[in-house]
């Protein structure tokens, strides 16, 4: 491949990326077929379910113990393997994150698993042989002043070094191919009942869609599952619904919070005063059916509103539009005048010949 063809095709890759990135939300890949490594639970046993594929302790307050993994290299090369410890969260699609640290924890939340328990000094990166296993322990060791309920966290296992880059073509292509073993310690027993909080109403974008965000909080240690959300927007003192959103099968960490989003869609987002009605529910086994109700009353600024329009990509009216064509045709103009120079260049070579 001539010099050239190379930057053209380097060009048009960065071009390509660059149209792409901004409009898609990062996601890590957990799919482990073909990584080239394995990790597997060993079982401590006196376990609530010896054969949960997830670590499922009872524990007392005061309580120590210790937890095993057994790492695998089928490969024929060297791997390194690094471990972390994550205390879980609820994120934006109301799922549970086990497999990276959030920003910022939930003020109820009293004790994280991140900080009870402790990797062996030994164990954080631990190198294997072709062909080789090892195993690797975690201790927890639990306050004596710890309350009743559940704490929520996972041991999350990634191979060092996965970057694949393909130089005839200028793109990097970084894919991560990672475990998360949950840890789920149930201190003396569950609770006897969840409990739910509306903590305020915000307005954003997410991935560049205009958005309302109803920030609900599970402010008890307990993981709170099959959850139905259905909220409703209107105007203040009127009944006509300008938004609404509901959803199923909502998931929550114990001790968290999440934005649940009221998407606008192609709706410009307009100051005035409104009001949120919200109902949550949930079947989950442990406890009766729950049911929490919501009214509140928020105000949407003219700044804010002229902000949000103007950085969403959804508005019909969005002001600054303009920038994403403008992106286009640099890039269409750079890659025709490249392929020009590489034609011209192609016949003075073949002239010269």
């Amino acid at each position: 491949m001539n010099y050239w063809k190379k930057i053209t095709l380097g060009l048009v890759g960065i071009f390509v990326l660059s149209l792409i990135n901004p409009l898609t939300s990062f996601a890590e890949n957990n799919v482990n077929a073909g990584v080239g490594y394995s990790v597997q639970k060993v079982s401590p046993g006196n376990e609530v379910n010896d054969a949960s594929p997830f670590y499922d302790l009872k524990i007392k307050p005061g309580e120590k113990r210790t937890i095993e993994a057994k790492l695998i290299n089928p490969s024929n090369e060297e791997i390194t393997i690094e471990s972390k410890l994550f205390t879980a969260s609820t994120n934006i699609n109301g799922e549970i994150n086990y497999t990276s640290k959030s920003e910022e924890f939930d003020k109820s939340l009293k004790v994280k698993l991140s900080e009870v328990a402790e990797i062996a000094a030994s164990d954080v990166k631990t190198t294997l042989a072709p062909k080789e296993e090892k195993i690797i322990s975690t201790t927890i060791n639990l306050p004596k002043d710890t309350s009743t309920g559940v704490i929520l966290g996972s041991w999350y296992f990634e191979k060092l070094g996965q970057v694949k880059e393909d130089d005839q073509e200028g793109i990097v292509i970084n894919n991560k191919y990672s475990y998360a073993i949950a840890i789920k310690l149930t201190v003396d027993k569950e609770i006897d009942q969840p409990n739910l909080n509306l903590l305020n109403i915000t307005t954003g974008l997410n991935n560049y869609r205009k958005v309302i965000n109803a920030n609900i909080q599970n402010d008890q240690p307990a993981l709170v599952a099959n959850l139905t959300i259905n909220a409703k927007i209107m105007k203040k003192g009127q009944y006509d619904v300008l938004y609404e959103n509901s959803a199923e099968g909502i998931m929550m960490a114990p001790n968290s919070n999440f934005p649940f989003p009221i998407f606008l869609e192609d709706q410009p987002l307009k100051a005035g005063d409104y009001t949120m009605k919200l109902i949550a529910t949930t079947d989950d086994p442990k406890w009766e059916s729950q049911k929490w109700e919501w009214s509140e009353d928020f105000t949407i600024t003219s700044d804010e509103a002229k902000k949000i329009n103007a950085e969403a990509i959804n508005d019909p009216d969005q002001p600054t539009a303009w920038w994403i064509y403008v992106v286009i045709g640099l890039g269409i103009v750079i890659i025709v005048l490249l392929l020009i120079l590489v034609l011209k260049k192609r016949k003075k070579d073949e002239a010269n010949g």
